[in-house]
């Protein structure tokens, strides 16, 4: 190996011990710094920028409809997790202090355990969702190509997205979510009939309201409205899916005319309550309406579902029919953790073997100089010669050794072990019991 590479292989291994990542995700603020940090489309080159005015050695900015997270490797003796805080802070215009309590930091191989969990979609709201893995994918590609990543997030970028394709495929959490989807489809059509001629509402702009509104769209779907508290955030999701878009204001016409309604505004209040819905039932002259409640926590008001004409499904209600005999969620995250844990195992040991090579390229290149030194003498006896090189050779380990263990015995017999170890010698002990 090159010194080079020795030098990054070890200046990697320390800097891992520097990442830091600091967030905010739908799971850890309320609703009402919820709806401060996820009602608008995340404007990655502000919070690239943001990164790129600070000194870090290396950063990443995660940035979705679900969690906001600064990944950085900060320099020798600093401490950036109250700076990130700040900035996240900033992007929502709120005091640090407001997050108290509803942000999260990691370090270390922490932070590169959470980095893994993410892509493998085990911390989105609906564990097991195929959309983080793309948009972490297109953060990871925004912050290199803004000069902000390097060769420790490069890596273990990489080696997140391994683990999340080896979760997707190698276990049911994936499945299971699509597993979800199908089985709403199956619920309309069985209450609607044919789709081509179907109106959905989709309240909320959710990952999983997404996945359910594109799944629908690929049944057959062609009337899809969107509505959002947010109107360009609306506008926005309504130009990439080519549908319409409508201002919530006007929520009760279009509830009148839905006859699939999608909510996952997860506010922390009722979204639809029975009052809107009996008015839009008396309106549709109780023509039957699904109304499905992807909200975390739920959008729909529990009497909803006593209404005569709306047929109510949440997340469980899905989970529960798509569930195999074979097992459920539990099961599935829990093969899904016994992935990420073994490629992060695999990532880390890789870290450590190259973070030893320069020592290991040292000590090459100290017994070629004590070689070509004891040549260099003219040694025409090759007895001698190796006598004198083994001498040499010895002479520093020995020396270390027997100081050491004069001024600190249990440091001698660590180091005593460590060198049996590194030369696969046998101990006194195992040689008398060779010979007995």
């Amino acid at each position: 190996m090159a010194d080079g590479d020795s030098t990054r292989d070890a200046a990697s291994a320390e800097k891992l011990r520097r990442l830091s990542l600091v967030g905010v995700s739908h799971r850890s603020v309320n609703a009402a710094l919820r709806g401060r940090f996820f009602d608008e489309e995340p404007d990655q080159a502000a919070l690239l920028e943001a990164l790129r005015s600070a000194d870090w050695e290396e950063a990443l900015a995660v940035a979705t409809c679900e969690r906001l997270e600064f990944v950085v490797i900060g320099r020798p003796e600093h401490e950036p997790a109250a700076e990130l805080l700040q900035r996240i802070a900033r992007t929502a215009d709120v005091s640090p202090v407001d997050l108290a309590g509803q942000s999260y930091c990691h370090t270390g191989t922490q932070a590169l355990r959470h980095l893994f969990a993410v892509a493998a979609s085990l911390d989105s709201l609906v564990v097991g969702e195929p959309q983080i893995l793309g948009q972490m994918k297109q953060c990871y590609r925004a912050s290199r190509e803004a000069g902000l990543s390097g060769p420790l997030l490069d890596s273990a970028l990489q080696a997140a997205f391994a683990a999340a394709k080896r979760v997707r495929s190698e276990t049911p959490i994936g499945q299971q979510t699509s597993s979800m989807t199908l089985i709403a489809r199956q619920v309309a059509e069985d209450l609607h009939g044919r789709f081509d001629a179907l109106k959905l509402l989709w309240l909320g702009l959710g990952e999983m309201g997404e996945m359910l509104s594109g799944d629908f769209l690929s049944a057959g779907i062609e009337h899809l409205l969107v509505m959002h508290s947010s109107p360009l955030r609306a506008e926005a999701v309504a130009r990439r899916l080519a549908c319409n878009f409508a201002p919530q204001e006007t929520l009760d016409h279009h509830l009148a005319e839905a006859d699939i309604v999608i909510t996952d505004t997860s506010a922390g209040r009722f979204t639809l309550d029975a009052e809107q819905v009996e008015a839009a039932l008396k309106r549709r002259r109780r023509r039957p309406m699904l109304l499905i409640d992807a909200g975390v926590p739920s959008d729909i008001e529990p009497g909803v579902a006593d209404l005569d004409g709306a047929f109510v499904y949440d997340l469980d209600d899905l989970e529960r029919l798509a569930r195999s005999e074979a097992g459920g969620r539990a099961a599935a995250e829990a093969m899904a953790w016994g992935v990420v844990e073994e490629e992060l195992e695999r990532f880390c040991r890789t870290q450590a073997e190259r973070s030893a090579a320069p020592s290991v390229t040292a000590l090459r290149q100290h017994f070629e100089a004590v070689r070509r030194e004891v040549l260099a003498q003219g040694a025409d006896d090759a007895e001698a010669a190796t006598r004198l090189l083994i001498n040499r050779l010895l002479h520093g380990p020995s020396e270390a050794l027997r100081h050491t263990a004069g001024s600190d015995p249990a440091a001698g017999e660590a180091l005593e072990r460590s060198l049996r170890r590194l030369f696969d010698l046998k101990s006194a002990g195992d040689e008398h019991e060779e010979e007995t």
